[in-house]
């Protein structure tokens, strides 16, 4: 069959790369795709945000089967455009889309069907949210977390130690309108502590196949420092979870999805990303995706033996309870290479070098061009190197050597990507 993959990043990238090694795949194309990705597949430059013109591209290449990477068309319902075309697409309608596109639709799910998360409140007034998280933090001392409701391209969380921290994220979100619409409502939460974790799964409504748990580091600096990012490493699988918290989360969190989605009638066809965060033996949601996550996908994938193409055409299907997923047993660990001053303001157009002496691990391109047989920086995060290992420190040790053969100017990465894994969590 032929494939369309949508989007432009490291995600992506994976995406292109597994789909590729499937018996079933005739041909790749992506939009609008990056330099690495053109290597392996056509990539087109489309405006991912007009669902007319991708569908008619999708009927003039005679595509099978689209798979949507990033968030925003999924949330502006590309897959009920895509469906009243007569055309296959791989994710959740709209109004499922919803669990990622709003937090307080996810946050009111969660306490109706009884899915562990931290206790909140919503607000769309200044004043109400004000008093609330004055009355909250003095009366219990502790910090929040301030989200805006809507999309925000992974900064809309605001976790906040004190409330003038508090207070002054509520101000840039609901008076100064530092989100505009995404931010007209926001979510006032208790922050919870603990170890972070992702679980990216298959869901067809009525089953959900988990993916190996992953864990993502979201702070540009070592020993999570610094502001936060898109992600600048994650590996998998994570060692510290152990079975007792893989059952609680099966029964506390995936048996009640799933019964919710039936209570509500809502019919989720796609992946579903589980933010979760381990306390004291316990797991809470601390957010949903509907989407593949990055960076957590490239050391996933790396490590997923399955056919990708046979696990998402049976998540369509609703044949998710015949399958199982086959994991290779190996560790992977993804560094993401940045541009100097990521994630605030950078140059792009920097010459990448050594690639070619790269052996026997992958680098998923993300923010990078091809021109004239050279590689060029174009984006805050440029690459993402991906190793395997018989160990954690094994695969720690591979990817950073490659890491290691890779130029370009003012280059940034994270030198611990990988070691909360080796730490003894018993």
């Amino acid at each position: 069959m032929n494939i369309l993959v949508i989007g432009s990043g490291g995600r992506e990238h994976a995406l292109v790369w597994k789909l590729a090694h499937s018996k079933s795949v005739n041909r790749i194309y992506c939009i609008p795709g990056n330099g690495g990705i053109s290597r392996i597949a056509e990539c087109v430059n489309i405006d991912i945000s007009k669902f007319d013109k991708l569908s008619e591209f999708v009927k003039e290449k005679k595509i099978s089967l689209t798979v949507v990477g990033p968030e925003a068309p999924l949330v502006s319902g590309i897959v009920d455009y895509f469906k009243s075309e007569g055309l296959e697409i791989f994710g959740p309608d709209k109004k499922c889309a919803q669990f990622e596109g709003s937090k307080i639709f996810a946050k009111k799910f969660m306490k109706k069907y009884n899915i562990p998360t931290a206790e909140f409140e919503t607000f769309d007034n200044y004043d109400a949210a004000i008093k609330y998280t004055k009355d909250y933090t003095d009366k219990i001392s502790s910090s929040v977390v301030i989200k805006a409701d809507g999309l925000c391209a992974g900064k809309g969380v605001v976790v906040c130690d004190t409330y003038t921290e508090a207070e002054r994220a509520i101000n840039n979100m609901l008076l100064k309108k530092e989100f505009g619409q995404a931010g007209e409502k926001i979510v006032i939460e208790k922050r919870l502590f603990g170890e972070e974790i992702s679980v990216l799964a298959f869901c067809d409504s009525e089953t959900i196949l988990p993916l190996p748990v992953s864990q993502d580091h979201k702070r540009v600096f070592d020993d999570d420092k610094g502001p936060n990012t898109g992600g600048m490493g994650a590996f998998a699988p994570v060692p510290f979870v152990k079975k007792d918290i893989i059952d609680k989360i099966k029964t506390r969190i995936f048996d009640n999805f799933i019964k919710g989605l039936k209570s509500e009638n809502l019919e989720y066809r796609g992946i579903i990303y589980f933010g979760l965060l381990i306390s004291e033996n316990n797991p809470y949601v601390l957010e949903f995706n509907v989407r593949f996550g990055d960076p957590e996908t490239q050391p996933v994938l790396s490590i997923l033996e399955s056919d990708l193409v046979d696990l998402i055409l049976a998540t369509i299907e609703h044949k998710l309870n015949r399958c199982s997923v086959k994991i290779r047993d190996r560790y992977a660990v993804c560094v993401v290479i940045a541009s100097g001053g990521y994630p605030g303001a950078y140059q792009k157009g920097k010459e990448i070098t050594g690639l070619d002496k790269v052996k026997d691990v992958t680098v998923f391109h993300a923010g990078t061009k091809y021109i004239d047989g050279k590689f060029y920086t174009d984006g805050g995060r440029v690459l993402g190197v991906t190793g395997t290992g018989k160990t954690l420190q094994e695969a720690i040790t591979n990817t950073y050597d490659a890491v290691s053969l890779i130029k370009f100017e003012n280059m940034h990465y994270r030198k611990d990507i990988g070691r909360r894994g080796i730490v003894d969590k018993e």
